[in-house]
């Protein structure tokens, strides 16, 4: 937050000012710090600005954190300076954010700060996971070979999502092509074919007038449409914000018989990537699992998660506290029950990552697979009535005249 301050000298002058402080009692301090005695604090409102209007034009992205993960690395790997790296990082990023961000990070090693503490200060760009990745590398000393994995795993999560929009692409294009030929269908060529028809008095066939009664209908509801739609789209959302909602969903979402594997073979491969990779820059096996943890997107894997995490806590081995999640596959449980009794955990989850992986991508084929035809036989059917409604009336009138 923004303060305004009126406070006195030394030589009992008066000074104003503005700072910025998370509280009041913080911009109190703040301005004691400075050499003034405050007389007045208050918020200092301003109008929006265009990155607190539209935050995700300028979030940081993937692709950014990766180039910045890998220069980073390459520098310090050559014998560079952290100090001047981070000085070149942010003269050449183009993300507004992230020069903001690199200039407070080294502002804050100016003042002391190690480069973990001072990433942490900026959640919003580096997670609790690279955080936890520097500050082990600069434990052990090795922080380019951290960076370089972390690199890595962005890496990998990003062109997993790439894939996966890149193969829902086709499908959507022939649902939203299909969609416009409907339209133009019922809206353009319908109406004047049957002008036509009525002219001639002759009877319109009841397919016909059914198709007429669905365009008509469409024509006087589609506002209450679009609004039905934007409300039920709101409360969808809305729900998703409610924990015992999101968890129901999560959890049918992962009975689905498609999407279901799809979505634990997403969740598993970046769990296990986490885990060994964090594993093998030396952290604890107890860290790794909260920090793994902590990118899981579905809640009822992230709740069977949990609960080992604390069952692990309590005195229980990795496998004992695995095995009592019902949603985790029983094969990722034996893969972990045979790491821990072969000591090679760590590559295990290396190689179960590598698995899941490829898991993912035949889940997002075997789905794209089904939705291709039955998004294409639901919409030849429909665009089908459609233009066997107009062929009707024009063979009939066809009979009439001979």
């Amino acid at each position: 937050m923004h303060f305004r301050y009126l406070a006195y000298t030394v030589d009992h002058g008066v000074v104003r000012g503005r700072l910025e402080a998370g509280d009041e009692s913080e911009a109190r301090s703040e301005i004691v710090s400075r050499g003034y005695k405050p007389l007045r604090v208050w918020p200092a409102w301003k109008l929006p600005s265009i990155d607190d209007l539209f935050p995700s034009l300028f979030q940081v992205r993937a692709g950014e954190l990766i180039r910045f993960s890998k220069v980073l690395a390459t520098i310090l790997s050559s014998g560079g300076s952290l100090a001047k790296a981070l000085a070149l990082l942010e003269a050449e990023s183009r993300n507004r954010t992230m020069r903001r961000t690199l200039a407070s990070v080294r502002a804050s090693l100016d003042e002391g700060a190690s480069f973990s503490e001072a990433l942490a200060q900026h959640p919003g760009v580096f997670d609790a996971l690279f955080v936890s990745v520097v500050e082990v590398g600069e434990y052990t000393g090795h922080l380019a070979p951290a960076l370089g994995q972390m690199a890595e795993m962005l890496e990998r999560g990003r062109q997993a999502r790439q894939k996966a929009i890149q193969t829902m692409m086709y499908p959507l294009a022939i649902v939203g092509l299909s969609v416009v030929t409907l339209g133009v269908l019922m809206a353009v060529a319908l109406p004047p074919l049957l002008t036509v028809f009525d002219q001639m008095g002759a009877e319109t066939p009841a397919l016909t007038r059914a198709a007429v009664s669905m365009v008509g209908g469409l024509d006087r509801s589609y506002p209450f449409i679009i609004v039905a739609v934007g409300f039920a789209t709101g409360l969808a959302l809305a729900a998703r914000r409610f924990r015992r909602t999101r968890m129901w969903l999560d959890r049918a979402l992962a009975r689905v018989p498609v999407l279901g594997p799809l979505v634990l073979a997403g969740e598993l491969s970046r769990f296990c990537r986490t885990m060994a990779m964090l594993m093998e820059a030396g952290v604890p096996l107890a860290t790794a699992l909260n920090l793994g943890i902590s990118g899981s997107k579905n809640l009822a894997v992230r709740e069977a998660l949990i609960e080992a995490e604390e069952s692990l806590l309590s005195g229980h081995g990795l496998t004992d506290a695995l095995v009592r999640c019902p949603v985790l596959p029983r094969m990722f449980v034996e893969l972990v029950r045979i790491g821990e009794e072969t000591n090679s955990l760590q590559r295990t989850m290396d190689d179960a990552a590598e698995s899941y992986e490829k898991d993912f991508e035949r889940s997002i084929d075997t789905f794209v697979g089904v939705l291709e035809p039955a998004s294409t036989l639901a919409v030849g059917l429909i665009v089908g009535f459609i233009a066997f409604s107009m062929f009707v009336p024009i063979y009939s009138s066809l009979s009439a005249l001979d």
